[in-house]
Formats: structure tokens, sequence, C-alpha cells
């Protein structure tokens, strides 16, 4: 099993990524680094999660996985997209934002994507991508998962990820896909 620091401290996200492949590796918190605000400042997913990444291994010396991710919305010019987190205070905030500013709009398609970064020595590195296309619900339903879960309705269904069962969730969510991507590397390059 393979021994990995994951740079976040969102449980959610620790919570979601463990059920995709805690099986085959073991992920760590970034514990041991209280106060110390991870950054993201970059222009991209990719920038973001190679940050993240870059920086965690820096403290700690271990192979670290990074992502950041993003809900990108066809009519509001890809918004709000790497700002998805900072969109309010709190996801009932951003939900309320997305769906005020998509008043009048008649297309709610959006993707949500993520980047993961997997950086095992310094100076190298891996990204895998993941995106998981659907459309923009009018209101907010469900109580699974997280973030823009409530209003996201993946493509070929007509429930909200916030309906599906984790482990639906967890097989078609662009966290899943790219961890899936991670997965193939990992076990290619033992």
């Amino acid at each position: 099993m393979y021994r990995i620091i994951l740079a976040t401290r969102n449980k959610n996200k620790i919570i979601e990524i463990e059920s995709i492949i805690g099986d085959f590796v073991m992920i760590e918190p970034p514990a041991g680094l209280p106060g110390i605000e991870i950054p993201e400042c970059g222009r991209s997913l990719l920038e973001n999660s190679l940050a993240k990444a870059a920086f965690v291994y820096r403290l700690r010396g271990q192979p670290t996985l990074a992502d950041d991710s993003g809900l990108f919305v066809e009519a509001l010019d890809n918004e709000p997209g790497i700002y998805s987190a900072r969109y309010g205070k709190n996801d009932r905030e951003r939900i309320a934002r997305l769906l005020e500013n998509l008043t009048g709009m008649k297309s709610r398609k959006a993707a949500f994507r993520a980047v993961f970064v997997y950086y095992y020595a310094p100076g190298k590195y891996e990204s895998f991508e993941g995106e998981c296309s659907g459309r923009i619900a009018p209101a907010p339903r469900g109580t699974n998962g997280f973030g823009y879960d409530p209003v996201f309705i993946p493509n070929g269904y007509r429930v909200t990820l916030a309906e599906l069962d984790p482990a639906t969730k967890n097989r078609i969510s662009h966290r899943a896909r790219a961890l899936n991507k991670f997965r193939e590397y990992i076990l290619k390059n033992k």
C-alpha cells in the first residue's frame, strides 16, 4: 500500500478521496502543519494543484497528492471556475449566488473539473484530469455531498449529485475520473 500526503484540510474531500482510492493508497492529511495556509493563487486548476502539492512536499518531504476543482458554467463564461470555493462564504451562499447569476439564462450547461497533481520527488510530478458534465438545477435538492452538489445534475441523470448515493457519485464524479487515471499511473509504475 502506498502512503501519500493529501494536500487538503477539507474533511469532505478527504472522505471522498479515501472512498475512491483508499483501497490501494494510504491517505494522510498534512498533519503537523497547524496554522500554515496551503497556497492557491494560480490562474488554472493545474497551477493551483501544482502549487499545493509542491508546497506540502517541501514541508513534509513525502509524495504528495493535491487537487483543485471547480464548477464551470457555460452561460456565465465558465464562472465560478477556479474561484468556485471563493464564490461566497459558505456552500449556501455560493449556491444562491450561482442561481441568482443564472436567472433568465436559457443554457444551464455546466461541468465539474478536477486536476490532481502527484508530486513525488523534487521538481517531479504527474497530473491527472477529470470532468463530469451536466447542468444546473433550478433549485438545490438532496443532502448528500458538499459544495455545489445540490444543484448539479450529471448528464444521463435526473437527480443532483446530492441526491445520488455516495457510491454512485464516487464512480461518476470529476474527482473519480481523475483519481482513476492516478490509480492506473501508480499501478503501471510500481
